[in-house]
């Protein structure tokens, strides 16, 4: 089972960095499927994001991706959503959980579906719209173990104009914050399985570098379909485990 988690910390890394997503979308469903429950898998999921996502920060701050300096605002919103989502965590059923994530995925790609790649507007810079978004999508990373990145990179394209890359970028951004808060506070609840989660980040960050290059080089159109794709097999995969089991 070792080599089984670093296994899919590399895979889980990958599509991080391509992706620009935390690795929950990947991680939890596999999880589930090796037979963790689901608590178990948002404590895994969470440990794994905290360090992709400072690998990918690194990476993405030595190529000069986006301006620290603004997207920053999004993660003070998203460290007190996160706390407050994994204290629901501990309260909250692990069905309604399940289910939580599903429809989390099933409107990120309606959104991601509808976006156009390339703005048709300027960007919106504007702070406290910044730390609001961050904190209403650090509610559900906290409460899903996912970092928010999926929910984050279409509201970024469709209503403040940002290039479909540079969200996705930022969306790796936000993780850092929201799994520094979710970690923290599921690390004090007890509710993080610290061997498997060690497995499955030093997996992932040899994946994330390959990630991020094979996104710099892939045209923005396919880029866009591929994130769709992804996306519509992450949802198939989580509803046939809760509807079929």
């Amino acid at each position: 089972m070792d080599l089984l988690l670093v296994g899919v910390g590399v895979v889980v890394g990958l599509f991080s960095g391509f992706f620009g997503i935390g690795g929950g979308t990947v991680s939890v469903p596999i999880l589930l499927y090796l037979g963790f429950d689901i608590k178990q898998a948002i404590g895994i999921s969470v440990f794994q994001m905290l360090v992709s996502s400072y690998v990918g920060y690194l990476i993405h701050r030595k190529q000069q991706t986006y301006a620290t300096s603004d997207m920053k605002y999004f993660g003070y919103g998203g460290i007190a959503g996160a706390v407050l989502g994994a204290y629901l965590v501990k309260i909250l059923d692990a069905t309604l959980l399940e289910w939580l994530f599903l429809s989390l995925v099933l409107f990120t790609l309606i959104k991601l579906f509808l976006s156009n790649p390339t703005p048709n507007k300027n960007e919106i810079v504007h702070h406290p719209t910044y730390t609001f978004i961050g904190g209403g999508i650090g509610v559900f990373s906290g409460m899903l173990g996912v970092g928010g990145s999926i929910l984050m990179t279409p509201i970024l394209v469709s209503f403040l104009g940002f290039p479909l890359k540079k969200a996705s970028a930022v969306g790796l951004y936000f993780v850092m914050f929201s799994s520094i808060a979710s970690f923290v506070t599921l690390a004090y609840l007890g509710m993080i399985d610290f061997k498997s989660g060690a497995l499955m980040a030093v997996g992932s960050v040899a994946g994330i570098f390959i990630g991020i290059a094979l996104m710099n080089k892939m045209h923005i159109t396919y880029y866009k379909q591929m994130l769709v794709v992804f996306y519509v097999i992450i949802f198939a995969a989580t509803a046939k485990k809760l509807i079929w089991g």
